[in-house]
């Protein structure tokens, strides 16, 4: 390899190393830094060239004079540890830089190991407080062939070393790392790289990236990113990539411009992170939302409907009661006036049994809204009390029960949940399963809880009916949602001419809920 070979070289991974959003440091065995990328500007800590010869605690933090400092205490840890050939890591917030970092120190030989130059250690610095990057940095660097290396032979040695760990440590990246010409055909580009868009490494210099671009980011490519990047130093913003397979990836693009020692333009460094992760996590909190937003619409619905029942049945049952209550007391107040007292105590007599009936009403009411026997005996005997009631309102349907399960074995937030669900689905059959048969399960069995409802009426094709229908339906909804919110599930099941079957269950996990 020549001199010019070496240059070239080590121009390219310079270009690699600032396309970085990593700092990353080349120090030698008494840590002082030897080589620093330009992230070290872009965090306004100062000049690349003049921190050299400074320790990493000096460059960090320049005007600290704590004894106790943090990464003092780190720094001289990871001197004693680079004498032994090993590697240290810090983790946290740093006050003075004012982010959550994560600072590697990679020794460059094994111990035990000679070093053919004065270069003994990479660190790494990265702001793990960006949520826009990678968790996994890239460790890019660069040897100073000309400060580091003695003689001729060793420089050639050495850069070759250097190149082979930086080959190595690139290719395990997750991102795509590509390096182009000034045309933009690759030059280079990863194993990550190559993954992704499925090429072949004997493929990669007789093609350009903009060729696995879908046709927008091609276009954004070409007039906005690339231009920019030749005007300001660096482009970011979103891409697409377009593999071999016909897959498109979701990407976050950093386009670097790339200049030799004498001022010319050589090419791009190109970083792409795959988004798709990221992109799957945001349309599922989308989903979420919107999910959370239906969820309440139709609970504002349920609530309405409830409250059109319970007006009705106030205003045309116990509001009619009442109304022929004031008209008899009226009546027999005009008979006690005109001195007729036993045809009033007649109509007074008569009234009791209207008063009888309408606080029957009353309580139909109150015990649809909330059955007091729920909370005074449990759910088994409110069940027994409203097929009872059910049984005597829709006599053309009869009702076979099976609870197989003790009172104590159900805690006393489900038992609301499982009365709602049964009055739901009840009312269901009644509304539009024509059926004359119900069967109604309630069991406990290998660590669940199961409920069961099941007609014998019509039915209806599941695959044939409307999923939105089905989906957006009150009752099925609120039946679902009382499952999932207790810790259950519910689902429904029909054929048509085969009636239909609500199962709704809940895991042992729910069931011991406090």
């Amino acid at each position: 390899m020549d001199t010019g070979s070496l240059g070239q070289a080590n121009q390219h991974w310079e270009s690699v190393a600032d396309s970085i959003p990593l700092l990353l440091c080349l120090v030698d065995g008494q840590g002082r830094i030897l080589r620093v990328n330009r992230t070290l500007e872009r965090w306004g800590l100062g000049a690349t060239g003049v921190v050299l010869g400074r320790s990493l605690h000096e460059t960090l933090h320049p005007h600290c004079t704590a004894p106790l400092c943090p990464l003092r205490e780190f720094q001289r840890e990871a001197l004693g540890a680079l004498a032994a050939g090993h590697r240290t890591r810090l983790t946290g917030i740093d006050p003075i830089l004012k982010r959550q970092v994560a600072i590697d120190v990679l020794p460059v030989v094994a111990e035990g190991q000679q070093a053919s130059s004065d270069v003994r250690a990479v660190v790494s610095i990265d702001d793990t407080g960006d949520a826009k990057r990678s968790e996994q940095g890239v460790v890019c660097l660069k040897n100073d062939v000309h400060r580091c290396l003695g003689q001729e032979a060793e420089k050639r040695r050495d850069v070759t070393q250097v190149q082979a760990r930086l080959l190595n440590l690139i290719s395990r990246t997750p991102n795509l790392i590509a390096i182009t010409d000034t045309g933009g055909t690759l030059s280079y580009l990863n194993e990550a790289g190559r993954t992704m868009l499925g090429l072949r490494e004997n493929e990669v210099t007789s093609s350009a990236l903009s060729d696995y671009l879908t046709p927008e980011a091609r276009e954004t490519l070409a007039l906005e990113a690339l231009p920019t990047s030749l005007r300001q130093g660096m482009w970011r913003g979103p891409a697409t990539l377009l593999a071999r397979n016909g897959q498109t990836i979701p990407t976050a693009q950093v386009v670097v411009a790339n200049w030799g020692p004498d001022g010319r333009h050589t090419g791009f460094s190109i970083v792409e992170q795959d988004m798709t992760a990221w992109m799957e996590s945001e349309t599922e909190l989308r989903n979420s939302r919107e999910e959370l937003q239906r969820l309440s619409a139709q609970l504002f619905e349920i609530q309405e409907t409830e409250r059109r029942r319970i007006a009705a049945d106030l205003h045309d049952v116990i509001g009619q009661s009442l109304s022929l209550i004031k008209l008899s007391i009226e009546s027999a107040a005009r008979l006690v006036d005109q001195g007729e007292t036993r045809t009033a105590g007649e109509a007074l007599r008569q009234l009791g049994s209207r008063v009888k009936d309408a606080l029957v009403e009353v309580q139909r009411v109150s015990m649809n809204l909330r059955p007091s026997t729920l909370d005074d005996l449990g759910i088994l005997a409110t069940l027994s009390w409203f097929f009872r009631e059910f049984e005597a309102t829709c006599s053309n349907i009869s009702v076979e029960k099976t609870f197989a399960v003790k009172e104590e074995m159900i805690p006393p937030f489900l038992k609301t949940t499982i009365f709602r669900i049964l009055q739901e689905a009840t009312a269901n059959i009644v509304k539009h399963a024509g059926a004359d048969r119900v069967r109604v399960g309630l069991r406990h069995q290998d660590d669940t809880l199961e409920l069961t409802v099941e007609d014998n009426g019509q039915g209806f094709d599941l695959e044939r009916v409307d999923e939105n229908r089905v989906r957006h339906s009150l009752g099925l909804r609120s039946m679902q949602e009382r499952a999932r919110l207790s810790g259950g599930t519910c689902v429904l099941e029909s054929a048509l001419g085969h009636g239909t079957r609500i199962r709704a269950w809940w895991p042992a996990t729910a069931i011991g809920r406090n």
